[in-house]
């Protein structure tokens, strides 16, 4: 899980989105698109990441690497 150093809500979305690989799917305009979808979950941050890897057309960064 993320640490939770920042409390706007968009700098928590993109730690996450990091640590999964998917940094490069946040935008702007799809961020308030989906933070009004998930308005009322209880960890915003989350859902709303979770929607950008749920919708994304790209694998993670990390698909390349061998672990």
């Amino acid at each position: 899980m993320y640490k939770n150093t920042t409390s706007k809500t968009s700098d928590k979305v993109l730690n996450i989105l990091h640590e999964n690989g998917f940094s490069h799917l946040f935008n702007w305009e799809d961020y308030r698109f989906y933070k009004k979808q998930v308005a009322d979950a209880f960890n915003l941050a989350f859902e709303i990441a979770q929607q950008f890897i749920n919708n994304a057309d790209t694998p993670s960064d990390y698909e390349e690497y061998i672990f």
